[in-house]
């Protein structure tokens, strides 16, 4: 998958709430944060190329184009805290059809409803004139470019498929392309439980982290705006802002609440992390926030210092990674099995393209039992890894079934705007046994949950999700049992039940983590 001049490949799948904002430097060698709305301006999208999807006979000819016009107008409507009733007004969320933003599948479903039951009333609904009241009423000119891309991705979305997008082509170069480990967002990663904001995970160094607030807490409110029933993109957006700013936020902690006021800090998240846990038998313990370039040398040194600790097994912790480029993760892999396994297959849509092998290219170099710790948020490059370490006899998945991107997308410039680029969906990645992880994700070995805290994933998300098409699907992997195991008090590690069981399950007599016999 080589790219030309005029065609990028895009793997890295961001999926946490807390999306990190990017950072740009000036001559004088400062932080200064560029933010979305920014990259999209520099574009000089205009409404034209939204308003020649939003025409009315256009979004009523069928279900499908319906929802399209929808999600495109709710997109856009939400952002400022607004919805459609079924006379095609904008009203309130709370006066809304739908008063479910957590998820597009969510918000789309009654509309879908509505137009199965009442499809006379629903085709006579002029998302133009909803749109040219949000233009005029609502949307700044500043704003305007980027509203109009949320608009056209929101319609893609659902005509298409949810991981064909739109995407400044500056923002490509300047932030994803480069994967920059540097941050001002507050450190935080958020999923749902009960309708509420639940911290999932705090960054390490972050301003969250240093406040104290911890693994469970609900969030409430930022800076005064209460979020039960936001869309997550627009929590995301409230908890942007630049270095320097401070931010207030509500923080429910078994049922007390406490204000928390945090200034932003800019903070570099490691790729990869290290550390031994001591004990009769002391294991190593890995964790990869992300498959940035170099993700693989630094996993490598970080087998070499765990081997020096004489430790008895590792764990290779990959929850809460969203991704990112697929030829570290298959270098990572063969650290495991060597150079001459096949990691996965690449299969295209156009069945005029061969499927194609990618092996990681290194020698194994890790011998000892191995246990991977996943959850809803592991997605794309991550449950490659932890799928091809399981079907190739490697070792045991711990934790929660993972969020199910198996998709890939490749970027050209935007044959209506120069300065966009549009990543569409090509094909789907299939681990050694065949299968593909799209939309099914992987189900661990064994399972443990946090708190039953939702995080969104590819089949719960998306009103027309993809689907991988599978042909022979070969066995992988050996079954798992918990006879003989290790038992070890979940004390030893604290509060992480996961990671405790994983520690647990290293050292079954049976489990296929010991060294992939």
């Amino acid at each position: 998958m080589l790219s030309s001049p005029r065609m990028f490949i895009f793997s890295l799948f961001v999926l946490a709430v807390g999306v990190s904002l990017s950072l740009s430097r000036s001559n004088s060698g400062t932080s200064k944060v560029k933010s979305v709305e920014d990259y999209w301006a520099e574009t000089g999208l205009g409404p034209a190329a939204l308003e020649d999807l939003l025409q009315d006979q256009t979004c009523g000819s069928s279900e499908r184009y319906f929802l399209a016009c929808t999600n495109s107008v709710l997109t856009i409507a939400n952002r400022f805290n607004l919805s459609l009733n079924t006379d095609g007004n904008l009203v309130p969320v709370h006066e809304a059809l739908s008063s479910d933003m957590s998820s597009e599948k969510k918000q789309l479903e009654p509309w879908r409803d509505f137009f199965t039951n009442n499809t006379d009333k629903a085709v006579k609904i002029s998302f133009m004139k909803a749109w040219k009241e949000l233009e005029s009423r609502y949307i700044s000119s500043s704003q305007k470019s980027m509203m109009v891309g949320l608009g056209l991705n929101g319609f893609i979305s659902v005509f298409r498929d949810p991981h064909t997008y739109l995407m400044p082509v500056s923002q490509f170069k300047e932030v994803v392309s480069k994967a920059d480990n540097r941050s001002t967002a507050l450190g935080v990663v958020l999923g749902l439980s009960g309708g509420q904001y639940v911290i999932r995970k705090v960054t390490e160094g972050s301003p969250a982290k240093l406040a104290g607030l911890k693994k469970g807490d609900v969030l409430l409110e930022i800076n005064g705006h209460k979020l039960k029933g936001l869309l997550q993109a627009r929590v995301s957006e409230l908890l942007k802002g630049e270095v320097g700013e401070a931010s207030t936020l509500l923080i429910s902690h078994d049922g007390n609440e406490k204000k928390y006021k945090l200034r932003r800090t800019e903070i570099t998240v490691a790729t990869v992390s290290t550390r031994v846990i001591d004990g009769i038998k002391p294991i190593g313990v890995v964790g990869i926030n992300k498959f940035a370039k170099g993700a693989c040398e630094k996993v490598k040194e970080s087998l070499e210092i765990v081997k020096k600790a004489h430790v008895r097994g590792l764990l290779l912790d990959l929850r809460d990674n969203p991704g990112g480029q697929m030829e570290e993760a298959a270098c990572i892999t063969s650290l495991f099995v060597g150079s001459e396994k096949k990691i996965f297959e690449v299969r295209y849509l156009d069945p005029g393209k061969k499927a194609e092998e990618y092996f990681g290219g290194e020698e194994k170099i890790f011998d000892l039992p191995v246990a991977v710790l996943i959850n809803g948020a592991s997605a794309s490059a991550s449950e490659i890894v932890a799928g091809a370490l399981r079907d190739l006899n490697r070792a045991v998945l711990v934790g929660e079934r993972t969020f199910g991107k198996g998709s890939f997308q490749e970027g050209e410039y935007w044959s209506q705007n120069k300065k966009i680029a549009l990543f569409e969906t090509k094909g789907f990645y299939y681990l050694p046994s065949g299968r593909s992880p799209q939309m099914k994700g992987l189900t661990p070995d064994v399972t443990v949950s946090f708190d039953n805290i939702w995080v969104g994933r590819e089949s719960d998300q998306f009103i027309n999700p993809l689907r991988a098409p599978e042909k022979q699907i070969l066995n992988a992997g050996k079954p798992y049992s918990s006879d003989s195991c290790l038992d070890i008090e979940e004390s030893a590690t604290g509060e992480d039940l996961q990671l405790s069981k994983a520690r647990q399950v290293l050292f079954c007599a049976s489990t296929v983590a010991r060294a992939g016999l």
